[in-house]
């Protein structure tokens, strides 16, 4: 039996969180975009770059010497950059067009340097820095990259400027520069998504990447809603009906008046087409 893209992003996030496969759940989430992806022929190129790496470093290379190979392949030699132009175009969140096309966005330029990287023995953190995902090399006390300008490395005072006067609104910069976890790496990717095909008004591929969000957050009631509302908008009652129960039924304080009407519409007509009292 053929494995649904669902299924394929279950079994990649099952365990513990250093157990999650995030190249396997980035490949389940670029098959909502189109169901061929081929992700051994995606991990042979990413192997084929970071063979192209190793010639690029020195013999036992420190960090910061494997992540300026690890860079110059990627930006300089092969292209890799930020899509500027077209940010918020789905594909920008398809680890598979990212490789083909060399474009992306912060989490998914992020995501190619981070496989790479871990391919040639370079440790690498994702950093869910506000609004702009980076990457850290070389452990706790190691230095910053930012995949969506060319990996150009950051310092903390770089990233205390980039806040811009708004650093009182977050706890600690300490904070904004811990690293994530797989899960959350995955998460971000798939809110990135839900923005995109909500602008496009693609409420099928919509509803899938809520699917998966629910695979990682099954308690927040939010995403029941929003899921229970587009059920609705497009016919498919009963699954309308299942998601704003679990939303009201979740102990919610403040209840969408909204999903409350439709809610009670829902419990009207599906309960006199199945003749209940």
């Amino acid at each position: 039996m053929e494995n649904t893209p669902e299924s394929d992003f279950a079994q990649a996030i099952a365990g513990h969180d250093h157990e999650v496969d995030l190249f396997g759940g980035a490949v389940a989430i670029a098959r909502l975009g189109r169901d061929d992806v081929d992700s051994h022929a995606l991990a042979r190129e990413l192997d084929l770059i970071a063979e192209a790496v190793r010639g690029r470093a020195p013999d036992r290379p420190a960090p910061e010497s494997l992540a300026g190979a690890v860079t110059a392949e990627l930006f300089e030699n092969r292209g890799f950059g930020g899509n500027r132009e077209h940010y918020t175009d789905p594909e920008n969140s398809y680890i598979d067009r990212v490789i083909e096309r060399r474009l992306g966005i912060p989490i998914t330029l992020s995501l190619v340097y981070m496989e790479v990287a871990q391919r040639v023995g370079l440790q690498c953190d994702g950093i869910g820095f506000p609004g702009h995902f980076l990457v850290r090399c070389g452990g706790d006390d190691g230095f910053f990259l930012d995949p969506f300008n060319g990996g150009e490395q950051l310092t903390r005072e770089d990233l205390l400027a980039r806040l811009d006067g708004s650093a009182s609104n977050f706890p600690s910069i300490d904070s904004l520069l811990a690293a994530v976890t797989r899960r959350q790496i995955l998460q971000r990717m798939l809110v990135n998504l839900c923005v995109a095909y909500q602008g496009t008004g693609d409420a099928l591929r919509w509803i899938a990447a809520l699917g998966f969000r629910l695979r990682l957050e099954p308690w927040n009631a939010a995403l029941h809603l929003e899921r229970g509302l587009l059920h609705y908008q497009q016919g498919e009652e009963s699954l309308a009906l299942a998601d704003l129960e679990r939303y009201v039924g979740s102990g919610e304080p403040d209840l969408s008046p909204r999903a409350l009407r439709v809610l009670d519409d829902l419990r009207l007509r599906l309960g006199q087409e199945r003749g209940d009292p």
